[in-house]
């Protein structure tokens, strides 16, 4: 009877400690503040040597029993480091009394020289979720079952005042992968798979001259002089380049002679042919070959006439340089130049094969120069071939073309870029896996 009598004292001076002890929890305004209270005042209420408590997201030392300031490069709280690491491992949330013979790694072996003999491991947590902290606590007699019962129950209250407290971990350490979280993630991603989103390519283009007239050589012959530069600016009938006239010229003097000399015979044959019946005979046959030898003469003089090319309208002269065509041979039909008006352009696009898509008249067309890449010119699609033709880069490619929408701001004919050509909408699932199903197929020759 005695014993219930002193006991009771006891047991209503431990439970009035414990009630201060979860006020000063709930009063405390920064986790720096709750750690302190916890390892510092819950000696009130159990008696103990050491404390120190450790945050597990962070993997730090963040409060220790007796110390304001904790120096991250003290032996001591390098060796309670590495005791909390170990200890961290253990994920059950159970409390558990420690010895030195609990430890590996050589802190069992440093046990002695930081702590007492008797040491227990709280985990801290709040709902019953992962364990955020753990405290331990150290004293050289052991642990009873009532101490133990007291600090599991101080354990939690702090877990609840942590939890409201602490800074959340960063949005890569938290658990993410819930039953309810993984559910919501996938609903969400199977509905964004049949968005329905525009499918998209790019492709090297350049501007090139909508209507240019072509111009080729009219007769054989060798490129003599260039009067204009390229890109230069020319008007109608503007002498553009002329052809090397000497040999021309040469077979126009031959021919001539040869024309003189049959119209010599002709006349000498047809005075004799009023006396002599074989020189009549003759008259016809020197008739054709004069007149042979006279559109033989025409031939020639149009031909010299043809060495100067002129420009047949007011525009740009589009061509390679000077120097390439200075010298070089030509054959009727070979195209030289061509003249083409700077208002009147296109866009020319080379769609390579493997990026192909689902294109219709009027697709929307954005085209980024080389020159002024932040700045698209928009255009709109007219012509797409049903054949991929070999492109100067060895490659093969579908010709596009398109009109650009806005007159004001027409680029240069030859400048290059990128263009960003619009197809149909497709579901977006069929917009990521379109290609590598396409590379699939063809490893697999489906």
């Amino acid at each position: 009877m005695t014993d219930t009598l002193t006991d009771s004292p006891r047991q209503l001076a431990a439970l009035a400690t414990l009630l201060q002890l979860e006020k000063s929890f709930r009063n405390a305004d920064t986790p720096e503040a709750l750690a302190y209270t916890l390892v510092n005042d819950s000696r009130g209420l159990i008696v103990f040597r050491q404390a120190a408590l450790w945050r597990i997201d962070s993997a730090e030392v963040v409060a220790v029993s007796g110390l304001a300031v904790i120096d991250a490069n003290a032996p001591y709280i390098s060796w309670l480091n590495k005791v909390f690491k170990q200890l961290s491992l253990d994920t059950s949330g159970e409390i558990r009394s420690l010895t030195a013979e609990d430890l590996q790694n050589g802190s069992d072996e440093e046990w002695p020289q930081w702590v007492p003999a008797h040491a227990v491991w709280l985990p801290v947590s709040a709902y019953g979720a992962t364990p955020q902290a753990g405290l331990l606590l150290a004293r050289e007699s052991a642990w009873t079952e009532g101490e133990l019962y007291l600090l599991e129950h101080m354990a939690h209250t702090f877990g609840h005042a942590w939890a409201a407290l602490a800074p959340r971990p960063p949005f890569w350490k938290q658990d993410w992968l819930t039953k309810k979280r993984l559910m919501t993630s996938l609903a969400v991603l199977f509905c964004l798979l049949w968005i329905p989103v525009r499918q998209t390519a790019l492709a090297p283009a350049s501007v090139i001259p909508a209507h240019p007239t072509i111009l080729r050589a009219a007769i054989d012959g060798v490129v003599d002089r260039f009067y204009i530069q390229p890109n230069e600016q020319v008007s109608k009938d503007q002498p553009l380049l002329s052809l090397e006239e000497e040999t021309i010229k040469n077979k126009l003097t031959v021919t001539r002679k040869a024309l003189a000399v049959a119209e010599a015979e002709y006349r000498k044959t047809a005075q004799q042919a009023m006396f002599d019946m074989d020189s009549k005979a003759q008259v016809n046959i020197l008739k054709s070959r004069t007149e042979q030898q006279e559109a033989e003469v025409r031939s020639m003089e149009d031909w010299l006439a043809r060495i100067d090319i002129k420009a047949p309208h007011a525009g740009i002269a589009v061509f390679s340089d000077v120097n390439d065509w200075i010298g070089k041979p030509v054959t009727v039909g070979e195209r030289i130049l061509m003249v083409a008006d700077p208002a009147d352009v296109e866009l020319e696009v080379q769609m390579p094969i493997a990026d192909a898509i689902n294109l219709e008249t009027g697709s929307k067309v954005q085209f980024f120069l080389n020159v002024d890449p932040t700045t698209p010119v928009s255009a709109e699609l007219y012509f797409a071939a049903y054949e991929a033709e070999v492109t100067p880069d060895e490659a093969l490619a579908y010709r596009l073309k398109a009109r650009f929408k806005q007159a004001d701001v027409l680029p240069r004919i030859g400048l290059k870029g990128t263009a960003k050509v619009f197809g149909s909408r497709v579901p977006f699932v069929y917009y990521v896996l379109r290609r590598p199903l396409a590379a699939l197929r063809q490893w697999m020759g489906m």
